[in-house]
């Protein structure tokens, strides 16, 4: 008798977690979650249930576990990521894309893309170009080409801000001759601002031009 007693304990323990784990499968379903059998893995559920679940939202809009797994800012979103004033720029007038949608230099200048904003700001007609270089230091050096010497001053995230005051130059938008512009030091993405006064350029480039604290370059905590 004993003997038997020894064989249905285990078996009526493993009907007994079964059924357990029927019963909250059962209520994850009901509450709109996705079914999972009692044995799936972690690689069974939705991407979307992921991304949910995990403390970090990249700046392309994936969930991770931690910022270092978001990759770098690239393409047009990333764009828009870096630059928080670009949408405004974009509402107010027309923004023209150059490159040709891969990521691939297109511009021959060592720009991967370069997208080109034209609207009428404080009473005159104003461009500003954002560029992502293929190496931080080509865009350094097409500013510094202008003659005029960067300001470099340190930002509240640690990194040093390349700042070229306004300086009257040959631009192809012609009487909006006045450029600004500002970088990252060690990164690839600028934003320069021309208008037909110096104070205009910089103003503008103050407005549109911000470029997001490094510490968010990756993503946000939710």
């Amino acid at each position: 008798m004993q003997k038997r007693r020894d064989r249905v304990t285990p078996v009526l323990f493993a009907i007994t977690v079964l059924l357990a784990l029927t019963v909250a499968g059962i209520i994850h379903v009901a509450q709109g979650g996705e079914a999972i059998g009692p044995f799936a893995v972690a690689g069974q559920v939705s991407s979307a249930t992921k991304q949910v679940n995990t403390p970090y939202v990249c700046w392309d809009g994936n969930g991770s576990g931690s910022l270092t797994r978001c990759p770098d800012p690239r393409g047009e979103d990333g764009l828009r990521w870096v630059f928080p004033g670009y949408d405004a720029a974009a509402r107010r007038g027309e923004c023209v894309r150059t490159d040709n949608g891969t990521g691939d230099s297109s511009t021959g200048s060592g720009q991967s893309l370069f997208v080109e904003c034209s609207l009428t700001w404080s009473g005159e007609r104003i461009y500003l170009h954002y560029a992502y270089w293929d190496e931080w230091q080509t865009g350094q050096r097409k500013y510094a080409a202008t003659g005029s010497t960067p300001s470099i001053e340190q930002r509240s995230d640690g990194s040093m801000s390349l700042s070229w005051r306004p300086r009257r130059l040959p631009t192809p938008h012609g009487e909006a001759s006045w450029v600004a512009a500002e970088m990252v030091e060690g990164h690839s993405w600028s934003v320069a601002a021309y208008a037909g006064d110096g104070e205009v350029a910089r103003k503008a480039l103050e407005e549109f031009g911000e470029i997001r604290d490094l510490r968010e370059w990756r993503g946000l905590p939710r």
